[in-house]
């Protein structure tokens, strides 16, 4: 995909846009390309936290699946892969281009297409004569997402949280509402242990099925990779679906022990990479922190400013014995200097290269240094500290 294709998909408004309308600009969109997405069968997870794990986990299990996740840390190739190989350069800038002019001739579009809009129908494109089934990451919200458009064989909820409050609502059951609007009629619909809410049982009815984690243990040899006690829930979920879908039980051993997620509890030489970036996946990284690292670690934190960052600070600053703020490269981005002022004795660095090498300088060498508060951030970091030798 050349510069110029991503500076085009950059200039378009995102998904905050499209989910104050409705689905029929994304409708419009598919029918100028044939509706793809009819082409393949699919899961279709929603959730505040986890979703992109449990994702992860079914593509692992299910290895000639398609599998569309959001947002990308690095390259926008991320986003649409057929088990790990991402899509390539070349297939990426032409089906860029077809739904590019798709977009230019479809009747009844409400407006030009978001990003989002865009990125997805790039996706359900080169999904069409590729695969036969596709695991499929919401976006935002679910009822109104981008990828809502499917017929989905099997849906998923993964967690609440309170996330996106200008979209999505003020409480638990605006936001619950919110995700069960990916709920067609007719599949079953797997939830986690804190997403099993009475909006959510109501609009599922019969075909809701509550997962436990204590249902792991009709599977005596799983050795998950992904670290905290968080993933076990995730572990659940995924395995569920997994059933419903008739995987084999040899699968989908096999893909909870090989399935790697990067940027989720990622460590990388003395660096812990972890995308928490609101409220309830800050008390998980917390969980994690006290059970693994007691002693505390070293923390570089960046936010975007619509999150709950002061909350999300409090939550994590016991486990710091030292708090640097910084900013990703994104418009979004807090002002460390804005951030330092609520922790005394923090650092702020003007950027996230200066960050790393302001923790390299003066940790202790046995020191972990953690990375988190935004996958915009865990982006950004991760290719710098993979220049580090461990």
């Amino acid at each position: 995909m050349t510069s110029n294709d991503l500076s085009y998909l950059y200039s378009l408004t995102n998904e905050y846009r499209s989910i104050r309308y409705d689905l029929r600009n994304m409708r419009a969109l598919s029918a100028a390309l044939g509706n793809p997405q009819d082409a393949f069968r699919c899961v279709l997870i929603a959730g505040t936290n986890g979703k992109g794990s449990v994702a992860k986990l079914l593509s692992s299990m299910m290895p000639e699946a398609g599998m569309y996740t959001s947002p990308h840390l690095v390259r926008l190739n991320e986003r649409i892969r057929v088990d790990d190989r991402e899509i390539s350069d070349e297939d990426l800038h032409e089906v860029f281009e077809t739904v590019k002019h798709a977009a230019s001739t479809a009747k009844d579009l409400l407006y030009p297409p978001t990003y989002f809009e865009i990125v997805t129908a790039m996706a359900f494109l080169y999904f069409r004569d590729r695969v036969k089934f596709a695991v499929l990451e919401v976006g935002l919200g679910g009822r109104l997402d981008a990828t809502n458009i499917v017929e989905q064989d099997v849906s998923v909820i993964t967690s609440i949280g309170i996330d996106h409050q200008q979209f999505l609502g003020d409480t638990i059951d605006e936001v619950a509402a919110e995700k069960a609007g990916i709920i067609k009629g007719r599949e079953p619909v797997i939830v986690g242990p804190n997403a099993d809410l009475p909006v959510i049982r109501q609009r599922a009815g019969s075909r809701l099925i509550a997962v436990k984690p204590a249902d792991l243990h009709k599977y005596p040899h799983l050795r998950p990779q992904l670290l905290g006690r968080h993933q076990i829930d995730n572990i659940a979920v995924a395995i569920r679906a997994a059933e419903c879908l008739g995987v084999p039980e040899g699968d989908i051993v096999r893909g909870v022990n090989r399935a790697t997620w990067p940027g989720r509890l990622e460590r990388i030489g003395r660096f812990l990479l972890d995308g928490a970036h609101n409220v309830s996946a800050a008390r998980a990284l917390a969980a994690f922190l006290k059970e693994f690292y007691p002693q505390g670690v070293w923390m570089i934190f960046g936010v975007m400013a619509d999150k709950q960052f002061e909350e999300m600070i409090a939550i994590l600053n016991p486990h710091a014995q030292q708090l640097i703020f910084t900013r990703p490269q994104n418009s979004r981005a807090k002002d460390p200097a804005h951030l330092q002022r609520l922790v005394p004795g923090s650092y702020a660095a003007s950027t996230v290269t200066e960050a790393i090498h302001y923790a390299r300088l003066r940790a202790p060498s046995d020191a972990t240094v953690l990375i988190c508060g935004s996958l915009y951030l865990i982006g950004e970091a991760r290719d710098l500290v993979k220049r580090f030798k461990p």
